[in-house]
Formats: structure tokens, C-alpha cells, sequence
């Protein structure tokens, strides 16, 4: 059977309408956005739970305050403060200021949940250091050390004052005693050791102080330091 021309040419249209089709819909899902823990490698929360309550930017720390969807809780929210960065005198306060503020978790049964402040800092004047790990001891607050973060020099003293602390996945808390880089204390210096053992007896008591600082001691030769997670 003869084909026209005008039927060759219709055949060649169609050919090239189908060839022009949009290609399948890929059945792809786009990541949910996720709130990731300040210093943490990817612990969090999905950002669609989160709520940020409150920031501070300063030159080398970074702190946070939201609040959780958490139905345990009779306001439906469990409030939690995050921090990152160098421990020093604006960091401390920016900090508190945010702790402050965390309004409690309380169930209907009248128990209260202690919000988490997860820490990551590998550096910070260990002064200041004694005196967070004095006040996180009078507070309802668990300090935290999640996955990805690090806890050294001022932060890994403060760890040790905390009532509530605790160090999850692959976080780290390291608290050297040889003066490494000023990363920690230093035992052949009297200055370092004498509050240092006070600060312990003072948070723990004297006799688990006295054993602590006992246990310090003996990791003034070691370079890695004493691993506390």
C-alpha cells in the first residue's frame, strides 16, 4: 500500500511529539530539614519540632536556646540550650543568661524532666570553668556531650560539677592534667592544683573530692589525658 506524503509527514510529527514527552517523575524523597546540635556531627532534632527561642553570636563561642515538641511535658515543649566555642568570660555569661531561661519540664504527675545543654568546647579558662561546674550543680539541667562533640580543658571541669551529665555516641570528655597546649591543669604548678582540689571538694564533697583529685593525679605524665566520657 502507496503512503502518501502527507502521511509520512504526519507519521514523523508524532515521532518527534513523543520524542519532546517530559521524562518520568523520579521517586525520590527530599531529606526533611533537620536541626543539628551546635558542634555535633549530625545529632539533632527534625527541624519541623524545633523552635528556636533565642541565639548569641560571639567572637569564638556560639549559644543557642529552643524549645522541643515533647507531649511528656504539660506545655507540650522540652527546652534545651546549646553551646559551642571558647569558654571565657562573655561565653559564660551568654550562656547563663540562656540557661536562666529555660522554662521546666513538668509531666502531669508532677515529675520534672531536666533539659539538656549540650557543650562542645576544646578550649576555655579553667577558672571559669570551676565556676559553671559550681552553678550546673545547683540546676536542674543535664549537661551533655553528644555525638561528634568534645569536652576538654574548662568544659571537662565543669562536666565533673554537674549534678546531671552525661556523654553519648562519640562524644568525648578529656580532662588534661599536664598543662598540654593550656588545655588543662598543670601538676607541677601549685596555682593549677590547690583550687582545683578545692573546686572538687566542693562540688562532690570531701571524700569523693579527695578521691577524684587522687585519680587526677594520676595523669600528670599522661598526654592523652583522663578520659571522662
Amino acid at each position: 500500500m502507496n503512503i502518501s506524503i502527507a502521511q509520512r509527514f504526519l507519521v514523523l510529527v508524532l515521532f518527534a511529539i513523543g520524542g519532546c514527552a517530559a521524562p518520568p517523575t523520579l521517586n525520590t524523597q527530599e531529606a526533611a530539614p533537620f536541626h543539628v546540635v551546635l558542634g555535633s556531627n549530625n545529632y539533632g532534632y527534625p527541624a519541623s519540632q524545633v523552635q528556636l527561642v533565642s541565639s548569641v553570636q560571639g567572637e569564638r563561642f556560639e549559644t543557642r536556646h529552643s524549645r522541643l515538641r515533647y507531649p511528656e511535658c504539660m506545655s507540650g515543649y522540652l527546652e534545651f540550650v546549646e553551646f559551642s566555642g571558647f569558654i571565657d568570660s562573655s561565653a559564660v555569661a551568654a550562656l547563663g543568661g540562656l540557661v536562666q531561661n529555660i522554662k521546666p519540664c513538668v509531666r502531669k504527675n508532677g515529675s520534672r524532666i531536666v533539659s539538656p545543654v549540650y557543650v562542645n568546647s576544646a578550649q576555655g579558662e579553667l577558672a571559669l570553668g570551676m565556676q559553671v561546674g559550681q552553678w550546673f550543680k545547683t540546676q536542674s539541667i543535664e549537661m551533655v556531650v553528644t555525638e561528634g562533640q568534645l569536652c576538654e580543658s574548662a568544659c571537662a571541669v565543669a562536666f565533673l560539677g554537674a549534678s546531671f551529665k552525661r556523654v553519648q555516641a562519640t562524644g568525648r570528655t578529656v580532662l588534661h592534667m599536664n598543662g598540654e597546649l593550656g588545655r588543662g591543669f598543670d601538676c607541677a604548678r601549685s596555682t593549677d592544683m590547690m583550687p582545683f582540689k578545692s573546686y572538687l571538694l566542693s562540688v562532690k564533697g570531701n571524700q569523693s573530692g579527695q578521691t577524684l583529685y587522687n585519680q587526677a593525679l594520676t595523669y600528670c605524665r599522661n598526654s592523652k589525658g583522663w578520659d571522662l566520657s
